[in-house]
């Protein structure tokens, strides 16, 4: 038996009825998993490591047989890989640790793709020659406690509540200008099933306070220079040979900056999960592919159920705007008024004041459009926070 751990709604990832698979959820969750018709669940009161030990330990004692442990929440991937080591013979969870802690990510790919200068931050590193950069935790997801700095260094402001500064908390990266940011998204068993697309950014995720939304669309690579793309693909694939060293069923979400100027991929951080703002439906709307559908089909060894042949162009540009929470009021909603959506969310309710978003994470609304291609893309972005601005107050 396999074991899923998920702290969230089982629609999130597409979760359906399986014969090889538990699900390990929330009680509060039960109810959202038996209207699917999804009876394997082991309902537990928390989502932590010392409530979901037990369990395993006692498989583990009545002679069960687990063929592995495994999440697509990033924020517990660490200690998911723990529970692989302890109770899943034959696998050590390191691909896990690797893919969620940043140092030890840019580590192992200091000789695979260019990336950024780096340290981890220590009492002693103060004399590290970084002189413009960002500080970042090391396993916090999205852009969260992300900060940035000219030298020196601020060391007494980034020491925790005992005035200790932890050698296992913090990164420090070396500033990169870039001018446009890439992601790659899709996922691989390392046995020739592999799925791989590509999104981008219109604007500076790093601006994301100064701009107040972003929209995450089909790259313009497709549209522009196919032979970039595939470039780009190679990169991500030589990364995911160095970090995942079990070969498992590996999702990822890669993101990337560029340099027009040079022409050259700098490597920016990968998740072991399929990306935010609900790149997977971006990838079913463009292309057909319904890379969540896939992936359970994956686990569950269905693989000759699935058709790969791999679309080379899109059929249209899908795209995700993001609105940020910026302390105001969002009046009424946009649903109706926003051309060819396929999507919308209202994550912050109409009608209640805001906190100044501190993360991506932090938005009045989501919503997914389809249009002619990456400039057309861009416009309705404008026109949509326009609107937005419009109605906030």
């Amino acid at each position: 038996m396999k074991y899923f751990i998920w702290a969230y709604n089982p629609k999130v990832v597409g979760i359906r009825p399986s014969q090889g698979i538990s699900f390990v959820v929330p009680e509060t969750k039960t109810e959202a998993y038996l209207e699917l018709e999804i009876n394997q669940i082991i309902p537990v009161k928390r989502i932590d490591f010392q409530t979901v030990y037990p369990i395993f330990k006692q498989k583990q004692a009545e002679g069960e047989k687990i063929e592995d442990i495994f999440t697509l929440q990033e924020e517990i991937m660490d200690w998911v890989g723990v529970l692989k080591a302890i109770f899943v013979p034959g696998k050590t969870g390191v691909s896990d640790v690797l893919f969620k802690d940043k140092y030890y990510m840019r580590s192992v790919l200091k000789q695979e793709v260019t990336e950024p200068d780096f340290y981890e931050l220590t009492e002693n590193s103060a004399v590290e020659s970084i002189n413009e950069g960002m500080v970042k935790p090391r396993r916090a997801d999205s852009t969260k406690g992300i900060s940035y700095f000219k030298a020196p260094l601020p060391l007494s402001s980034l020491k925790n509540q005992s005035g200790y500064l932890s050698d296992k908390d913090l990164l420090v990266e070396s500033f990169v200008h870039y001018d446009r940011m890439f992601t790659v998204d899709g996922y691989t068993d390392f046995q020739g099933h592999s799925r791989f697309f590509s999104h981008e950014y219109n604007n500076k995720l790093s601006d994301f306070k100064k701009t107040g939304y972003f929209t995450l669309h089909t790259s313009s690579l497709y549209y522009q220079d196919q032979q970039l793309l595939q470039k780009l693909f190679a990169l991500s694939q030589k990364a995911l040979q160095a970090l995942n060293v079990e070969r498992d069923i590996t999702p990822f979400h890669f993101e990337w900056f560029y340099s027009d100027k040079d022409q050259s991929f700098v490597f920016t951080e990968v998740g072991k999960r399929f990306g935010g703002a609900k790149i997977p439906k971006l990838v079913k709307q463009s292309f057909g592919v319904d890379l969540l559908e896939e992936y359970w089909k994956m686990q569950e060894r269905r693989a000759e159920e699935i058709d790969w042949e791999q679309p080379l162009s899109p059929r249209v540009c899908s795209s995700s705007y993001v609105q940020l929470t910026n302390g105001k009021t969002m009046m009424e909603s946009l649903e109706e008024k926003i051309p060819d959506l396929f999507t919308y969310e209202q994550n912050h309710p109409v009608g209640v004041q805001s906190q100044a978003a501190e993360s991506i994470g932090d938005a009045f609304f989501l919503a997914q459009y389809t249009s002619k291609d990456a400039a057309a893309s861009d416009m309705v972005s404008a026109k949509i926070n326009k609107a937005f601005n419009e109605v906030c107050r």
